[in-house]
């Protein structure tokens, strides 16, 4: 029935390529902003702001493929190191936190509308997730057939598109505390971490598991920024 299934789908698919991986693309990390957005419902941020933030996201991916690729270059020139080596994934998660904080703190920050701690997560999630977009849509032309490109929406799903908004959030509540420096060190760790257990073990347990730990902290973090910031608020009345 699936193969029946599949055949029917795949002329549809070959002729529709591009359109369909992008809105899928968009559609799997929209599903994760709107879970994250509902952290910020009392005072939720505008439409163009998180829309502007989520394409940045998507351009700092770009500007991320540019500087890796210069890194690894670097990197096989003075040693003899392998791409999937331990210091060619810690600095290729180094480069990815730190560009797409970057974004959000050059272009985003001096806005009127970043105006409270718990809009360094919300926003620096949204360029996450924009981020990881940018990656699906390269991941998903890369599908042979339609049981690739589900498998790979499925990972995708569950794995590296919640890690970005993952990452990025934890370093937004960092940022939130004045802690900026131990906010990129923690998200290029998480995000090495990451990495590694799925070449280690695959893409499928251990990853999630590990990714289903940090999105229980991050929502923890969540709290504890709100708290912090309604109690001054209060006091300061």
């Amino acid at each position: 029935m699936f193969q029946t299934l599949e055949a029917f789908i795949q002329p549809f698919f070959t002729a529709h390529l591009i359109p369909t991986v992008v809105i899928v693309g968009i559609a799997i990390s929209s599903v994760w902003l709107s879970f994250f957005m509902l952290e910020d419902n009392k005072d939720p941020e505008p439409i163009k702001m998180i829309l502007g933030t989520f394409l940045l996201g998507v351009v700092a991916a770009f500007s991320a493929i540019g500087a890796e690729k210069i890194f690894t270059s670097l990197l096989q020139s003075y040693s003899s190191l392998s791409a999937y080596s331990f210091p060619s994934l810690l600095g290729n998660s180094f480069i990815e936190e730190f560009i797409k904080f970057a974004v959000v703190f050059v272009f985003i920050s001096a806005s009127k509308y970043f105006d409270e701690p718990v809009d360094r997560m919300i926003y620096m999630i949204v360029s996450g997730l924009g981020f990881a977009t940018a990656e699906n849509i390269f991941f998903m032309t890369t599908a042979g057939n339609t049981s690739d490109f589900l498998t790979i929406i499925i990972l995708r799903f569950t794995g590296a598109t919640l890690m970005h908004a993952a990452t990025s959030g934890t370093l937004g509540y960092y940022w939130a505390r004045k802690e900026i420096i131990l906010g990129i060190i923690t998200a290029t760790l998480i995000h090495f971490v990451f990495n590694v257990l799925i070449l280690g073990f695959g893409p499928e347990l251990y990853p999630v598991i590990f990714l289903c730990i940090i999105t229980f902290i991050l929502f923890r973090d969540f709290d504890k920024i709100k708290a912090r910031y309604h109690a001054r608020k209060k006091y300061n009345k």
